[in-house]
């Protein structure tokens, strides 16, 4: 994708919907996506130096972006896009972690103590990975009284996955709202 409007717009199609994993070993659980979650998902966050995202509420925020409040460049014009750019251009691959034919593994009961660095991946429940060349992408579900998507993570490498429990996906059904 080429900047965060695209991001948007295609994150549109992914609200008012219930994604419906059922995993091997009887487990099922389901995800829903809302406007607060796209901030995060990006690492809006990250751009400190952004005046139109101070203090702003995530959905808030997301419904600027849309409406183009708050514009693609803006973004793009920040000392710290480098941070959030690599989630920006595989953003369109989100769509991917919800669709059984392209997605078929994902890690259950995400254990951060094996990943070789701190990390704030304190609350990720499971994560839905896919491997495209030598770039790594990942969804991660957080748990908080409820599953949500947690954040998007774009890594040249396995440590993410490395030595976690993962599991076949047997089917997603997606249940519009």
């Amino acid at each position: 994708m080429e900047n965060i409007l695209e991001c948007a717009k295609l994150y549109e199609k992914l609200i008012n919907k219930d994604y419906v994993f059922t995993v091997e070993n009887d487990i099922k659980f389901t995800i829903h996506f809302t406007a607060e979650n796209f901030y995060h998902l990006l690492g809006l966050e990250k751009l400190t130096d952004v005046v139109q995202l101070k203090n702003k509420q995530p959905a808030r925020v997301y419904k600027q972006i849309l409406s183009e409040t708050i514009k693609s460049g803006t973004i793009q014009k920040s000392n710290l896009y480098h941070l959030i750019e690599n989630r920006i251009k595989n953003f369109e691959h989100i769509k991917d972690f919800l669709n059984y034919e392209k997605s078929n593994k994902i890690i259950i009961d995400f254990n951060a103590r094996k990943l070789p660095f701190k990390t704030k991946l304190h609350n990720t429940k499971f994560m839905l990975y896919k491997h495209i060349d030598t770039t790594y992408l990942h969804l991660t579900i957080g748990n908080k009284r409820i599953l949500y998507p947690e954040t998007f993570i774009v890594e040249y490498g396995s440590q993410y996955i490395s030595g976690q429990k993962m599991l076949d996906i047997l089917s997603i059904d997606v249940i519009e709202k």
